[in-house]
Order: structure tokens, then sequence, then C-alpha cells
């Protein structure tokens, strides 16, 4: 397993950013397109579709993230550069190698 955060080293970037995966997937559900949603957010809909997968998230992954426990490797420039599987014992393969 890859290097832990000290407890207590939250990477807030990738809270706020696993946050708004969580809302822009809320508007995509109520009908939203990833254009609408840049429109409003002031952002690209290729960043929209990246971090999109951030709100699909193991639920113990993402108490780690909110803990501060996750793997160092694992950040929001990390998340935007590679895909993060659906199932969620995939995601926990790939994030232990980290």
């Amino acid at each position: 397993m890859g290097l832990i955060n000290e407890p207590g080293d939250r990477d807030e970037t990738l809270i706020k950013n696993i946050a708004k995966a969580h809302v822009w997937y809320e508007r995509i559900k109520a009908g939203e397109t990833f254009s609408d949603i840049a429109a409003t957010e002031t952002t690209s809909k290729r960043r929209i579709q990246q971090m999109i997968d951030l709100a699909f998230l193991a639920p113990d992954i993402l108490r780690d993230v909110i803990e501060g426990k996750q793997p160092i490797g694992l950040s929001s420039d990390w998340c935007l550069r590679h895909e993060i599987p659906s199932d969620w014992s995939e995601q926990r393969q790939l994030i232990a190698a980290l």
C-alpha cells in the first residue's frame, strides 16, 4: 500500500472537488447537460466530465479522504489524469497501489 497521509492532513481541494462532483451529478440527474453546467460554473465541459467520477467513490474511500487518511498519491490532479473505475473493488485496488 502507498504512503498514507498523517491524520488530519486533509486534501481540501480534493474534498471540494468531490463535493462539486456530487452537485454536478445531481444537476445531471435533474436534466441538465454538461454544457449547461459548464456555462453556469464558468468551467469547461471537459473539466466536468473529468471530475464527475468523483461522485462515485466508494464510501470507505470517501471517508478516508474526509479524514485525511487517503494515500498521498490520491489527489485532485491524479483524479483528473486517471479514469476512476465505477466498481468499488477496482477503485480500492487502484488507490491501494498509489
